[in-house]
């Protein structure tokens, strides 16, 4: 498109915009994590974790890199639950991975703790949560929200000891005495002896006594 001739006395067929050069921009080096505050100290391995933190607005609904504390670099593992600091609040977030650069330019925002070290979103969640946001015009936060269950600090706490364990199996499964199984026998005695025990068994040499409805076996016996 060209204009005539301006107020300014520039020449007809001028363009209104020169043409732009057709380069490719050259790439964005990686730069080493480093830590907004400076009191914080990196981990020594893959001390950056791309974060998806539970807020519902469509534009953040990506990643985000934050930098893994020292302190942080056991638990803070792929598929626990974080507390990031975003914006001038503090939200929850997965940890999707663990990176040993950042991508991006300025320093990195730490972890502020891990809530619970148990990787509760495995990559296969991720991806199919992934998935049905993309398909049904949703976030990734708001599917996660619906495909994992609420923490409860009370159950993750709750692991049984040794002990425990054996005692609740029935503990020495050589008597089984006190787990009413045979001895040298994986099943209960009653599984061993028929579905009710040493009782069934003495029923079953019986004569059969056909099925009658809402009548006892001595009756039933009179009838036949």
């Amino acid at each position: 498109m060209t204009t005539g001739t301006t107020g300014s006395g520039e020449a007809a067929g001028t363009p209104e915009q020169p043409t732009l050069l057709d380069l490719d921009a050259p790439a964005r080096p990686r730069r080493r994590a480093r830590a907004r505050d400076v009191d914080v100290e990196p981990a020594a391995d893959l001390p950056v974790a791309r974060v998806a933190v539970e807020l519902s607005p469509p534009h953040l609904d990506r990643p985000f890199e934050y930098l893994v504390p020292a302190k942080l670099a056991a638990t803070a593992v792929p598929g626990a639950r974080v507390k990031v600091r975003f914006g001038s609040q503090d939200v929850d977030g997965y940890v999707l991975d663990r990176l040993a650069e950042a991508e991006h330019d300025g320093a990195l925002v730490p972890l502020r703790r891990v809530v619970s070290p148990e990787p509760v979103l495995t990559p296969a969640v991720a991806r199919l949560a992934r998935a049905v946001a993309d398909r049904y015009a949703g976030t990734f936060a708001d599917v996660l929200r619906l495909a994992l269950p609420p923490r409860h600090a009370r159950t993750e706490g709750e692991v049984p000891a040794a002990g425990a364990r054996g005692a609740v199996d029935g503990g020495d499964t050589g008597s089984g005495a006190a787990s009413g199984r045979e001895p040298g026998s994986g099943a209960p005695a009653s599984e061993a002896t028929g579905a009710g025990g040493p009782a069934a068994a003495d029923d079953s040499a019986a004569p059969a006594v056909p099925a009658v409805p809402g009548a006892t076996r001595a009756q039933v016996e009179q009838v036949g």
